[in-house]
């Protein structure tokens, strides 16, 4: 009986043991906003007041883990869905802004799934400080080929994220990282939709800078579209500042973007404003020139939850230079992370 027990007692200790190396974590983000949104043809487009979610930042639901396999080696998971915080929705819902199982090791890190591209990872410095991750960064109707349903001759902009795909994350080699993703469309020839990225990034005290580029086939050639983004970021301490230069091809269309945003905390306040500006040539002729401002504040109630308002002011010309599109938006809300 002495014997049974004390392998009973080995064996709780081995298995609180294994516990221990796993980790799970359960997170979400919920956002909303009430406000007004205009998006359309001058004199056409009307004002539109809606209950919003995921204006300052997409509302989502996540799980994330790890365990440890020994020797430096770790299995890591990420699973990761919007949700839609003013109607409830529910049906249907998925992990379509992530969805990855890998490795993580002294090599690098290694994800299986649906992921960020190793270009969206650029694309983001550019924008840190111009009310990322937003509707309200001005770069989404500088960069788009459509603003509220009228089209505007710009490459479309890039896919931030791939389904099918193998991504590679490298060590830090005294601040410099580089990733290469690969997403397979998994159809037979002739379709043709695979999206490839890479990057190479440098980060030190206040600095993140980084170039990255990235290719989304189509079995039509002029149909490919190529991205190459240069952006950094610098934090000053009392204010942090970022730009980057974005250039689209697609055949003889040729997009060329710029942006640049700052914030600055005060106390609990952060406030922000950004500028971004696209033209667009076909042939060597210009086709098209979009441009978009924001501004914006947020106030921190806690770590976990904050009030913000913002409002984005965009426009899109024609090649003779009249405009096409306005987009006009603003909203007060709440952002409580969990």
């Amino acid at each position: 009986m002495k014997k049974s027990l004390i392998a009973l007692a080995a064996l709780a200790t081995l298995s609180g043991a294994a516990l221990a190396q796993s980790s799970v974590t359960i997170y979400g983000r919920l956002d909303a906003s009430v406000g007004s949104n205009k998006a359309g043809a001058p004199g056409v487009a009307k004002s539109v007041s809606q209950l919003e979610s995921g204006l300052l930042s997409t509302s989502r639901l996540g799980f994330r883990g790890t365990e440890d396999l020994g020797g430096g080696m770790k299995a890591i998971f990420q699973l990761e869905g919007e949700l839609k915080v003013d109607d409830g929705t529910a049906a249907g819902f998925s992990f379509n802004r992530m969805s990855i199982v890998g490795l993580q090791a002294g090599f690098g890190t290694i994800k299986l799934g649906r992921h960020d591209t190793s270009f969206d990872d650029i694309r983001d410095i550019s924008v840190s400080s111009n009310l990322w991750d937003s509707e309200f960064s001005p770069t989404k109707v500088a960069y788009v080929n459509s603003v509220g349903g009228v089209a505007v001759a710009h490459v479309a902009d890039y896919s931030s994220r791939a389904s099918n795909q193998i991504r590679y994350e490298s060590p830090s080699f005294g601040g410099f990282t580089a990733g290469v993703s690969y997403g397979f469309d998994e159809q037979a020839a002739p379709v043709k939709r695979d999206v490839t990225a890479l990057n190479v990034r440098y980060r030190a005290g206040g600095l993140d800078a980084g170039i990255g580029y990235q290719e989304q086939d189509n079995e039509v050639a002029a149909s490919k579209r190529e991205y190459t983004t240069i952006a950094g970021a610098y934090n000053f301490g009392m204010f942090r500042v970022s730009g980057g230069y974005n250039k689209a091809e697609q055949g003889t269309l040729e997009s060329t973007g710029y942006t640049i945003g700052a914030n600055m905390p005060v106390d609990a306040w952060d406030f922000s404003v950004g500028y971004a500006t696209n033209k667009s040539e076909l042939a060597g002729v210009t086709s098209a020139k979009s441009s978009g401002f924001s501004a914006g504040a947020t106030y921190s109630l806690s770590k976990r939850t904050r009030v913000y308002a913002a409002f984005l002011n965009g426009k899109a010309e024609n090649a003779a230079g009249t405009k096409i599109a306005d987009r006009k938006l603003y909203a007060v809300g709440v952002r409580h992370d969990f």
